[in-house]
């Protein structure tokens, strides 16, 4: 049987009286959209009547029933998380828990997401811990069991919009902590492997150690802060977090032994492991997406049927949102789905506008149809994108899937053998992990602009019509087309690179005076920092004022001078570091600037009153 059939043919009725299977692609397609549309909408209503429509939609002709009845259902799920969320109630927690995420530090505090029972009712909260408490939390993992005693209180108003698309009903402090064990067996097996593997990367330099936890499961708590900065200049971060590209990598490498089973026995053995490799990369939105869309392919195929990559992707949309419809609030489910989206699309038909061998046409095509996908919704979030990005991406892009692949094999095998035979089978990993983290450092050293959403808006107008023309074989308007949208490239970049930002002033980080410049951190996030810096356009730094002698404070004056060129130094006497910096112990004055030692921190005040100087808040 040739024709495209959906995987949901699993559960449909015989094709007599008009099951799943016989409804249309497009009709999966609009069914996708509907359950979108329905989670964002959230109306009030039945689930009843969504499934009636839905039911109603399948067995008889009239299709348009089927995503309007996903919309209800879709729409009807995300009423009952919210009232579910929108109920929690606060309280003390004094017992056992179980942790719903790896911990990591932020703002001087460790945030521990727990979930525990509260008045009857399971919820899950957002932990922040200091001194002993997080002191003992610091290594912990997520599905262990602890004890803990802490306050919780629901979110507030404000804090919804972050909170609830995690699933957090609130915030907590924990005030102590002790480790029970190692929580459920599928937990204690996840946890084990990625200690394997990071176990295995101490032949490995620091930012590359990092950088093959991220790659392999997703894990970005140890990356560099120029490393940071590097990959968000140039929209690499993507390559951080797992994605489908890794799930269908994973099914690649266990390929040999999942074909010498039946069937039905090799669908139970996938849904086994993408089960297990969701908890080993902290169930992300887009392994969730890639892990449902693979188990209904290889169910497709078990029960003998053929299914469309459109329909099997829409299936998995609905599914998703069907289940969680929080999950269309989340930008890495939105991202994958995009990107997804436009590979199945539209990356086998520019495979066959490009020239060379198959591999390097296919991951070239897949790279650029992704970051075509994902433009739409990055700009929509973030506002802007770099032009570095679009290089960065086609040269990173197709290393990143081997990394992960041959850090996974490398990092569990050389776990288990020795640091011996880890420094040689990690050689290969070096090698693609330097490859990538170049890329960005190359990228994010240009100095290309930021192109704005309103600026770019045209290209991608025009752009999408030259593409969509060019798919369709009229070359000479597609030609027309691509000298058009080249004009629109070079109008757009003349326009973004007369404009750039002022220098970075506010709570974290000021810029005073030109000549020299002094820049002055406060409460320092490094990577921000250099974020700022870079999207100023500041090279050289004259003085570097830290006045915080804190960890934080030695790795914003590291991170600074991996990035820049900095004259001078000044600092409390206390900071340390391997970076030089000049103690200071008495007031001096910079630039009409006045730094005077206060403890273990420096103040900062002009002079002489200026307007260039914006007085701390």
């Amino acid at each position: 049987m040739r024709r495209s059939d959906a995987l949901g043919v699993a559960l449909a009725a015989p094709r007599r009286f008009g099951g799943l299977s016989a409804v249309d692609d497009r009709w999966i397609v609009a069914g996708a959209l509907g359950a979108a549309i329905g989670a964002i909408w959230a109306p009030a209503v039945s689930w009843w009547w969504g499934a009636a429509l839905v039911i109603d939609g399948v067995a008889t002709r009239a299709r348009v029933l089927i995503p309007v009845g996903l919309l209800l259902l879709a729409a009807a799920s995300m009423g009952v998380q919210l009232s579910r969320l929108e109920a929690a109630v606060g309280g003390d927690v004094e017992g056992g828990v179980v942790l719903a995420a790896d911990p990591r530090w932020s703002a001087g505090a460790l945030v521990v997401p727990f979930s525990t029972s509260i008045g009857g009712e399971r919820f899950r909260w957002e932990g922040w811990a200091r001194g002993p408490a997080a002191w003992a939390l610091e290594d912990a993992a997520m599905g262990e069991r602890w004890q803990l005693r802490a306050s919780a209180e629901p979110a507030g108003a404000a804090e919804r919009s972050f909170m609830w698309p995690r699933h957090l009903a609130g915030g907590a402090q924990v005030h102590a902590a002790h480790r029970i064990d190692g929580g459920a067996a599928p937990f204690r097996v996840a946890n084990r492997l990625r200690d394997r593997v990071a176990a295995s990367a101490t032949s490995l330099s620091q930012r590359d150690a990092a950088l093959l936890a991220g790659f392999v499961y997703g894990d970005d708590r140890g990356q560099l802060p120029e490393v940071v900065h590097d990959f968000r200049a140039t929209s690499l971060t993507h390559l951080l977090a797992v994605s489908g590209s890794n799930v269908a990598f994973v099914l690649l490498l266990f390929a040999p032994l999942l074909v010498r089973l039946r069937p039905m026995v090799r669908l139970g053995a996938v849904g086994l492991l993408l089960a297990q490799f969701a908890v080993l990369t902290r169930g992300e939105p887009s392994v969730l997406r890639a892990c449902v869309l693979a188990t209904l392919a290889v169910g497709a195929h078990a029960i003998g049927r053929r299914a469309s990559a459109p329909r099997l992707l829409a299936t998995a949309v609905i599914v998703l949102l069907v289940v969680d419809p929080l999950l269309v609030r989340s930008v890495g489910f939105q991202l994958s789905v995009a990107a997804t989206a436009a590979i199945v699309l539209g990356a086998g038909r520019v495979a066959r506008l490009l020239r060379g061998p198959p591999w390097l046409r296919l991951a070239l095509a897949a790279t650029l149809t992704a970051q075509a996908g994902v433009l739409p919704v990055q700009l929509a979030v973030f506002g802007s994108l770099p032009l570095a990005s679009i290089p960065a991406n086609v040269l990173a892009g197709p290393v990143a899937g081997p990394a992960m692949v041959w850090g996974l094999v490398a990092g569990l095998a050389g776990g288990v053998a020795g640091d011996a035979v880890a420094a040689i089978l990690h050689m290969p990993t070096r090698l693609m992990l330097g490859w990538v983290a170049t890329v960005a450092r190359w990228g994010a050293g240009l100095g290309w602009p930021y192109i704005e959403a309103p600026e770019i808006a045209p290209i991608i107008a025009v752009a999408g019509v030259c593409t969509a023309v060019a798919l369709w074989g009229r070359r000479r308007m597609a030609g027309a087309g691509g000298l058009l949208t080249i004009a629109f490239v070079f109008g757009v970049w003349a326009v973004a690179s007369t404009h750039r930002a002022p220098p970075p002033q506010g709570a974290h980080l000021w810029v005073h005076g030109d000549d020299p410049a002094v820049v002055v951190i406060d409460r320092p996030d490094a990577a921000r920092a250099l974020d700022r810096l870079a999207t100023a356009g500041i090279g050289d730094i004259d003085v570097l004022v830290v006045r915080s002698a804190s960890r934080a404070g030695r790795e914003a004056v590291r991170a600074l001078a991996a990035r820049h060129e900095i004259g001078r130094v000044l600092a409390p006497e206390r900071l340390g570091g391997r970076v030089p910096y000049a103690p200071v112990r008495e007031p001096i004055t910079v630039s009409g600037l006045q730094i005077a030692p206060a403890g273990e921190r420096l103040t900062a005040a002009p002079a002489v009153a200026s307007k260039e100087w914006q007085a701390e808040p």
